[in-house]
């Protein structure tokens, strides 16, 4: 399976219960996709969305195929090289060590390199 990974815009909708992300985790609810959470992003989007932990908690529980991923020094010096805000470099580099799809509202942040998906 080819691994979906949420930026802060996508983390943000997911809370909101927009379609296209909340179908996703709901399949890797079901163990049928994988979704990957940058704790850089999950940050951003806890940050935006001016949530508490509480809000998150049904959504990071024990899901079979949901995984934040965390931002180890060795991945904040290696993507220090590349374009744009942190939370941006920690997604890009997830979505590039695993061959995954950026799932964003943002595209315009991202590199031509990096796979995305819109919604």
């Amino acid at each position: 399976m080819i691994p979906w990974v949420f930026d802060h815009t996508a983390l943000v909708a997911l809370l909101d219960g927009a379609p296209i992300p909340f179908g996703l985790w709901e399949e890797a609810e079901r163990g049928g996709a994988v979704v990957i959470f940058p704790s850089a992003a999950l940050g951003e989007a806890a940050h935006l969305a001016s949530s508490r932990e509480s809000a998150w908690e049904s959504l990071l529980r024990d899901v079979p195929g949901a995984t934040v991923t965390d931002l180890s020094e060795a991945t904040a010096l290696a993507s220090a090289h590349m374009a744009g805000p942190l939370v941006v470099r920690h997604v890009v580099w997830e979505a590039q060590a695993m061959n995954g799809i950026v799932l964003t509202r943002a595209p315009w942040q991202y590199p031509d390199t990096v796979a995305l998906r819109p919604f």
